[in-house]
């Protein structure tokens, strides 16, 4: 299975080494941009969702009531 694996990946990375894929007008920077981006939106959502918690445990009393005690 680990074989089948490596030689899958050595058969995926020849095929976009080649000169004829790698030359297809298309260098690396749309893909870096597009990374970048990805990285700052999922940057900015994780922000928000910690800010939203914080605010939500801003909102739990610190000295919740005693519970009755009996049935």
């Amino acid at each position: 299975m680990f074989n089948t694996f490596c030689a899958a990946v050595e058969v995926r990375l020849r095929t976009l080494l080649s000169p004829a894929v790698r030359d297809r007008g298309e260098g690396p920077v749309p893909h870096i941009v597009m990374v970048t981006i990805m990285a700052l939106a999922a940057a900015a959502i994780a922000f928000a969702v910690w800010e939203i918690a914080q605010g939500w445990i801003e909102q739990v009393p610190v000295d919740a009531p005693d519970a009755p005690a009996g049935p």
